[in-house]
């Protein structure tokens, strides 16, 4: 069974794109879905990664509108 579609959050995003891996990630999905939050979590810092993540192009900014209660209950901040 192959996974086609993912909602990737913030720590995968910077790992791979510090370590220049981050190519690995549309080779294994073909949607990448980035919430707007993640995006700007990520791109907020002066780094290897904020500087490289506007410019990828295999990835899909978008909004979270819902958050289920399951997640919410989490409590995890901004």
């Amino acid at each position: 069974m192959s996974i086609n579609h993912v909602i990737i959050n913030s720590s995968p995003l910077i790992v791979l794109l510090k370590s220049q891996q981050a190519q690995l990630i549309p080779q294994l999905f073909t949607e990448i879905l980035v919430p707007s939050g993640v995006f700007e979590e990520v791109t907020i810092k002066d780094d290897v990664a904020s500087k490289q993540l506007p410019s990828v192009s295999w990835i899909e900014i978008v909004e979270v509108n819902t958050i289920a209660p399951e997640v919410a209950a989490w409590d995890l901040g901004n």
